[in-house]
C-alpha cells in the first residue's frame, strides 16, 4: 500500500500545484466528490486510527481470516497502517484515514486499470486491481466525511485460488460492525 499512497501523494501534489487560476478567469467547478457516493450513516474511525494493529481485528477475527499473531504497524503518508502475513504467503494490510475523503480521492485519481464501485457492509467502496489475474486487490471504503478504510489483500501470484477482493471485503466488514456512529 505504501507505493500506492506515494503515487497518490505525488498526484495530489501535482494537482494542487496546477490549481492556480488567472485573476480574470472563472474558477473551475468540478464535483468535489468526483462521482464518489456520499456516506449516509457515518462511522467514527477516530478510536482505531492511531493503533490499528491493536484495535481493528481481534485475534479470533484474524484467525477467521487465516492470520495469527500480531500485525506490523507503520505510518504511511500520515496514516497508520497495520499488516499481517500468513504461512500461505497471503498479506492483509489495513490503513485508517481519519482526516481525508479518501473515497473521493480514489474516484478522482483512478490509479488502477480495474476500478469497480461496490458496497461493503452497507458502505460505498471501490475495488481496484491492475488486471483480472492479479492476486492483489485494494478496497477503499468510505466511512464518513473525511474518514475511510483502505484495505489490501494479496497472495501468491503463481496461484490465484480465490478472489482477493472478497477476502479484503470480509476483513472490512468485521471492522465496520465494531465502529461507533459519528456524532
Amino acid at each position: 500500500m505504501s507505493a500506492r499512497r506515494a503515487i497518490l501523494a505525488a498526484l495530489l501534489a501535482g494537482l494542487c500545484a496546477g490549481c492556480a487560476t488567472n485573476p480574470g478567469s472563472p474558477a473551475p467547478s468540478p464535483s468535489p466528490r468526483f462521482g464518489a457516493p456520499v456516506v449516509t450513516a457515518p462511522r467514527d474511525v477516530s478510536a482505531v486510527a492511531e493503533s490499528p494493529c491493536a484495535s481493528l481485528l481481534e485475534p479470533s477475527e484474524l484467525h477467521q481470516l487465516g492470520f495469527s499473531g500480531p500485525g506490523r504497524q507503520r505510518t504511511s503518508i500520515d496514516v497508520q497502517e497495520c499488516s499481517w502475513s500468513n504461512a500461505d504467503d497471503e498479506d492483509l494490510a489495513m490503513a485508517v484515514d481519519a482526516d481525508r475523503d479518501l473515497l473521493a480521492d480514489t474516484y478522482r485519481t483512478r490509479l488502477s486499470r480495474i476500478f469497480v464501485p461496490v458496497t461493503v457492509a452497507g458502505y460505498p467502496a471501490v475495488r481496484q486491481r491492475m488486471s483480472d489475474d492479479d492476486n492483489t486487490c485494494t478496497v477503499t471504503t468510505g466511512l464518513g466525511p473525511r474518514q475511510a478504510l483502505e484495505t489490501e489483500w494479496s497472495g501468491l501470484m503463481t496461484r490465484q485460488t480465490s478472489d482477493p477482493c472478497t477476502h479484503a471485503e470480509e476483513a472490512i466488514a468485521l471492522v465496520i460492525r465494531k465502529l461507533p456512529p459519528q456524532k
